[in-house]
């Protein structure tokens, strides 16, 4: 249920802390009749603006946001018959948030919160063999670890001696949140072990860097395998053939895939696929954990041209959720469950984090509100206060946490 069900009978009550929960000190809770509230945020997730506007019923509620790098801009939303306007909010920059309200044209209140930059991961694909003086491609992808927005900017490549060995653009994909580029590369003899840097082109999206990629350095070979560095149970993956540009036919070919475990041959990789562009790919989940084997068969359209190849694999566990704490301001963490009782006009600060580093939104429902990080109490019933963690985009999976507090009504004067 919305705040607003208990927000009326309670708008008046003295914000002042009493009760089982240390005061909150490094952020302000609301104060007043009426104010515009939403908590710290995340750029690229939507999160919910509240404007409480007593007697306004039907009023159109104009919020404006301001922030340093992304300027001025506003929404508007109308204020229902219990006083309270909600307006969908998605940050599009990391800092610091000026937020205020007015409705009528008179003001209602302020708030300032922080966004924080999105979190990526990178990886860096590459042929298993690769020729030596010959050009081939590395595909370099960058994820958003969650929200909406795709991340911009370019790609280093290095190698063991953190040289620049190639670099790139990401280009926008279909998949929304992902972009990645095609980076032309030309092995020397030797060995290589590769890394893909992302730099990122906005201060919206935090850098990150791939696992390392070990192409070997090889003569001739006629197919190779381009598989990720790391792969997990259940989690599917695309699976990819690269024809080297001297066995490639003009008529065209097709590759096959399959699995070796144990020594044992299975086919949960489907049947023939066709090749563009000198590649070939299909998608797997792995549905065991533990040493595998892909293995890829290709043969030119007339069978002229044929070749082989295999390549040893280890899938980790499946992803487990990434695992959340809040603690409230001079008191020890929370577990999920109900956390205490409050009284209304209470208020308590929140540090929000995770065992995977990344920032955990959190948002509320009841009979109480979120400003920047403090949590305010507003009338007897349950305050449900949500903590969303995006994982890492790799062992550690996306979670939530619920935590309630028991509101009591506050005692007559």
């Amino acid at each position: 249920m919305r705040s607003s069900r208990f927000l009326a009978a309670s708008a008046a009550l003295v914000l002042t802390m009493t009760g089982v929960f240390a005061p909150a000190s490094h952020s302000a809770p609301i104060s007043g009749r009426d104010w515009v509230a939403t908590p710290n945020g995340l750029v690229g997730v939507q999160q919910m603006v509240i404007v409480r506007a007593s007697g306004q019923a039907g009023a159109m509620a104009v919020v404006t946001f301001q922030n340093t790098s992304a300027g001025t801009n506003a929404g508007q939303a109308a204020v229902n018959s219990q006083g309270f306007a909600y307006l969908p909010w998605q940050p599009g920059a990391p800092g610091a948030w000026d937020i205020s309200a007015k409705v009528g044209g008179s003001a209602v209140g302020t708030a300032s919160i922080v966004v924080a930059a999105m979190p990526t991961t990178t990886r860096l694909l590459s042929a298993i063999q690769v020729r030596a003086l010959q050009a081939a491609t590395l595909v370099a992808q960058v994820r958003a670890v969650g929200g909406e927005i795709t991340p911009s900017g370019t790609i280093a490549v290095r190698n063991q001696s953190n040289a620049i060995v190639a670099s790139g653009t990401l280009s926008s994909t279909t998949t929304p949140g992902l972009a990645s580029a095609n980076i032309a590369w030309t092995p020397s003899p030797g060995s290589a072990i590769l890394t893909a840097t992302y730099t990122p082109d906005t201060n919206s999206f935090g850098t990150s860097t791939s696992p390392i990629a070990t192409p070997t350095v090889t003569g001739g070979v006629a197919v190779s395998l381009r598989l990720p560095q790391v792969s997990y149970l259940g989690v599917t993956e695309t699976i990819e053939a690269v024809i080297q540009p001297t066995f490639q036919s003009p008529l065209g070919g097709s590759v096959a895939f399959s699995l070796e475990i144990d020594g044992f041959p299975f086919f949960p990789m489907g049947g023939s696929r066709g090749i563009s562009n000198g590649v070939g790919s299909t998608t797997w989940t792995p549905t065991q954990i533990g040493p595998q084997t892909v293995i890829v068969q290709y043969a030119s359209a007339n069978f002229a041209i044929n070749g082989t190849n295999r390549q040893i694999f280890n899938v980790q566990p499946a992803p487990t959720p990434d695992r959340i704490t809040i603690t409230p301001a001079g008191a020890s963490a929370w577990g999920p469950g109900v956390v205490g009782t409050l009284t209304a006009g209470n208020s308590v600060a929140l540090t929000p984090a995770a065992l995977s580093g990344n920032p955990v939104p959190l948002s509320t429902d009841g009979p109480c509100v979120i400003s920047a990080g403090v949590v305010t109490v507003l009338g007897p019933g349950t305050c449900v206060i949500a903590a969303t963690s995006l994982g890492n985009g790799g062992s550690l999976a996306a979670s939530s946490a619920n935590y309630l507090i028991n509101v009591q009504a506050a005692k007559k004067k």
